[in-house]
């Protein structure tokens, strides 16, 4: 079963981003360059840290190209779900 980004932060203590912004912020708020890392969720609204996110990161496209560089971090050092419940 593939899982989305914003399945596994739902099951774990997703951190903010120093840089982001306290409590996120909606997609409707976000233009351009900004970390779309999943920070919490409301009924019917999903929440995404907002952090500036270098250009050269944004335009590559590679995986989580959009996210900011302590998110980039966050996701390389974490443990897969099943590994967590092992």
């Amino acid at each position: 079963m593939i899982r989305s980004v914003e399945d596994m932060v739902q099951e774990r203590n997703s951190p903010e981003a120093p840089a982001g912004v306290a409590g996120g912020r909606s997609l409707l708020e976000i233009e351009g360059a900004f970390c779309l890392f999943p920070v919490r969720r409301e009924p019917g609204t999903t929440f995404f840290c907002a952090a500036a996110v270098e250009r050269e990161n944004w335009a590559g496209g590679g995986q989580r190209s959009r996210y900011c560089a302590f998110h980039r971090d966050y996701l390389a050092c974490c443990e897969s779900v099943a590994e967590e419940a092992a």
